[in-house]
């Protein structure tokens, strides 16, 4: 019995080294999934901002101090970039900062003669969950630097302008990347499964004998996939307006377009990897991947933006930006907080950069029309030079 198990065990070890394509998925998902979120999660530990100190009193520089030296377990509270007041105000208008802290030039005199002073606090509104770890955290600093000092000095926290009037909820925030993330996964798993069944079937042979060729195979599966997807995408946006209060009755034709965007996006990676691998179980480990890497990376990338300072999350974070996925995430985003639909220029859309937008307007159409093109050939190839098994 001994014997028999040992050979079982080192045949299906055999087998696994000689074809390790599903060894290596099996190791990837865990791998990519860990990596990219161990990256993401530091972002809650320390926040980066900038502070626009008016004057150099000795008040004004024992706030920053406390500001500097404040920290928990896991880190710092901040990560202060710039203490200059025009450069703190660019970086912060740029979105290169995520909040703003700005100490008036008569912080120190009003202290002295009113007892009473103030500070003033810009926040990137992106997400709601942000912006009260902003307010909580400043709250926490004054409170120290009241404490600090002999006589009770009173500094209150003016909120100026933000990004949007009203915070973007979390939940919608959540929910709009995982929209993204169900329509490119189920793009891909459809597209790609339905491809690669012709030739689990051994339905590809007979396809590559029909007088018509493979037009009405592509147009076939184009046309299922997308019903298919269409049928995910609904179902998915029926469970968060359950479970994250997602404004189903706000899907505007600008959302749907950019959703009929991101399948075609899905669809074609989906294509590719079908004609590629030919198995339904590696391409759908292979959707997952990409569908997870995508939310954590594009999903995030507005909230990554100002947090991404130094260290494996900028380069996170520089990859995120010039993917898509993080445009049109944000664009939707927008469109749901604001009812505009007016986005195919960058200044409409404060969520955006203008280097996103233009490399969105490129790289969206060269990324469908290079792998849908690539997986023609493919196809084509596979078909018929190899009699369609």
């Amino acid at each position: 019995m001994l014997q028999a198990i040992k050979g079982m065990i080192l045949k299906d070890l055999k087998t696994s080294f000689r074809n390790p394509s599903m060894l290596v998925l099996s190791i990837i998902v865990p791998i990519v999934f860990i990596f990219l979120y161990s990256l993401i999660s530091q972002l809650s530990t320390t926040n980066p901002i900038v502070i626009a100190q008016h004057s150099d009193d000795s008040a004004s520089k024992e706030l920053t101090t406390i500001m500097k030296e404040m920290e928990i377990e896991d880190g710092p509270y901040y990560e202060i970039m710039t203490l200059d007041p025009d450069e703190a105000f660019r970086m912060y208008q740029k979105g290169e900062a995520p909040a703003l802290v700005e100490i008036p030039e008569d912080f120190d005199q009003n202290l002295h003669e009113n007892g009473h002073s103030n500070v003033k606090l810009y926040v990137n509104n992106l997400n709601s969950d942000a912006t009260k770890n902003f307010q909580l955290r400043l709250s926490h600093a004054l409170y120290q630097f009241q404490a600090n000092r002999d006589n009770e000095n009173i500094v209150d926290i003016i909120e100026e302008s933000s990004m949007f009037e009203t915070d973007i909820s979390m939940k919608l925030y959540v929910s709009i990347g995982l929209l993204m993330f169900a329509v490119i996964y189920s793009g891909m798993v459809n597209t790609g499964t339905l491809l690669t069944r012709e030739w689990e079937e051994r339905t590809s042979k007979e396809i590559s004998l029909t007088p018509n060729g493979f037009v009405p195979l592509l147009i076939a599966k184009a046309i299922t996939a997308f019903l298919l997807t269409t049928v995910t995408t609904i179902l998915v946006m029926i469970l968060m307006a359950f479970t994250l209060n997602f404004p189903i009755g706000n899907v505007s034709l600008a959302i749907i377009g950019w959703l009929v965007i991101l399948f075609l996006i899905g669809a074609s990676l989906g294509a590719f990897a079908g004609v590629t691998i030919k198995k339904s179980l590696p391409v759908i480990t292979l959707a997952a991947v990409i569908g997870i890497s995508l939310y954590l990376l594009c999903g995030n990338e507005s909230s990554i933006r100002g947090f991404a300072y130094g260290g494996p999350i900028e380069m996170v974070w520089r990859l995120s930006s010039f993917l898509p996925m993080s445009y049109i995430t944000d664009t939707m985003r927008f469109i749901f907080v604001t009812g505009k639909s007016h986005i195919l220029t960058s200044a409409s859309n404060p969520l955006t950069t203008m280097t996103s937008f233009y490399i969105s307007m490129l790289t969206i159409p060269a990324t469908i029309l290079l792998f849908s093109w690539a997986s023609i050939i493919k196809l084509k190839n596979n078909l018929f030079s190899s009699s369609g098994q």
